[in-house]
This record gives structure tokens, C-alpha cells and sequence, in this order.
């Protein structure tokens, strides 16, 4: 049977700093007004530098963003029209090559994730995409879909390979289900606990499958 290849996107296939900070600047600056009134000038600094550096489920919880900021922000960036202008890593084209099937499993807001997938034109490079929403009251998480994947592929955990960048999500995920982990620290990571592999270069990835 074939090898089942599940990719993450963020940090994985392009450099999510390369989203241009003025293309999203309307939802920060509104953003940052109520951060103001709730942190105060000095910590909303930090917050807002850790927003564009981590994803927002973790800088909300570390910060303890109460339900009035969460949704607020939510709004935000569901009403937002993006313009983005990102590509995918230069080595992306080795991915799109690769014989085997390849899913995608982001986290994120699902309005921005879909813009980001469609200003990538990576659409057709994957089988099936699925979005882990942050505002789903029924949100399962990127274990949860995994778990799906599973059961629809009906495949052997040993031919399914998840890879991504992020410890704490798909490597964590996948690892806990007996999937292959494979890290991809393209800003020199070290290799996680959750990660059977390590690479930087997704021409290391071809090696590892064979």
C-alpha cells in the first residue's frame, strides 16, 4: 500500500513572517486598542510582537484573553478582505513531485487559512485540505482529524507520515498515534521529542520515504 503523506502549512510549506505586516495591519491596530485597555501600553507591546510570531490560540492562552477578546478578534479577521502576496518555500516543488498522497491539516482562523491556501495556488498539490478552526465549538483538533484520516484511509499508521514544524500541534498529534513525525526546522529547531525525523530541506523528505 502507498505512503499517506499529511502536511501542515504554516512554517512548513512557506514562511509565515512573509505575510506582509501592512496586508493585516487594520486588524492589529484595532486589535491593539483593546489590548491597551485591558494590559495596558507596555504588555500590549509584547502581545502584539509574540501575535505576529506565534500562533493565536497559544499567545491567548498565555495571556489569559478572556472571551470579549477572543471574539473580537475573531471578528476581525473573519470580516477582512486579505491581500497577501506570499509563495511557498523555494523547495516546494520537490513536495508537489512526490508520488505519494498528499493531505493538508492546518490550524488557524478559517477565513485566513483559506486565503492563504488559495494566494499559494497550492489547492491541487493536495488530495484533501482540512482546517482545524479555532472558533469551531465542535473543533477536534488536529488529533481529531488525524483520527479521521485514519479511519477513512483505513491505511497502516506506519505508511502515514505527518509533517510539519510545530511540536506542540501535528508532531505531538501525530506522534501519539504511532504515525511517522517528521520536524521541518527551516529556522534551525531543535529536533523535538516528537519527531521520529528532522530535516531542513524538503529534499531530505524523498530520502526518508524511500
Amino acid at each position: 500500500m502507498n505512503q499517506l503523506l499529511i502536511f501542515d502549512l504554516d512554517d512548513t510549506l512557506f514562511e509565515t513572517k512573509s505575510i506582509s505586516k501592512t496586508s493585516v495591519k487594520p486588524i492589529f491596530d484595532q486589535f491593539e486598542r483593546l489590548l491597551i485597555n485591558n494590559y495596558g501600553k507596555e504588555m500590549t507591546e509584547n502581545i502584539v510582537s509574540e501575535l505576529w510570531k506565534f500562533p493565536f490560540d497559544f499567545v491567548a492562552q498565555k495571556y489569559l484573553f478572556d472571551n470579549t477578546l477572543n471574539s473580537e478578534f475573531a471578528r476581525l479577521v473573519n470580516q477582512y478582505e486579505y491581500q497577501l502576496n506570499i509563495k511557498t518555500f523555494e523547495d516546494f516543488g520537490i513536495v508537489q513531485n512526490l508520488r505519494q498522497e498528499k493531505i493538508l491539516v492546518t490550524t488557524g482562523f478559517l477565513k485566513l487559512q483559506n486565503a492563504k491556501i488559495r494566494d499559494l495556488g497550492i489547492e491541487k498539490d493536495f488530495t484533501e485540505i482540512y482546517i482545524d478552526d479555532l472558533l469551531d465549538p465542535k473543533r477536534i483538533y488536529k488529533q481529531g482529524i488525524f483520527k479521521n484520516i485514519l479511519l477513512k484511509k483505513n491505511i497502516n499508521p506506519n505508511l502515514i507520515y505527518v509533517i510539519g514544524d510545530n511540536p506542540n500541534s501535528e508532531l505531538k498529534a501525530g506522534f501519539e498515534l504511532n504515525l511517522n513525525t517528521v520536524q521541518v526546522s527551516k529556522y534551525g529547531q531543535e529536533k523535538s521529542e516528537y519527531a521520529h525525523y528532522c530535516i531542513t530541506d524538503f529534499n531530505e523528505l524523498k530520502t526518508i520515504l524511500k
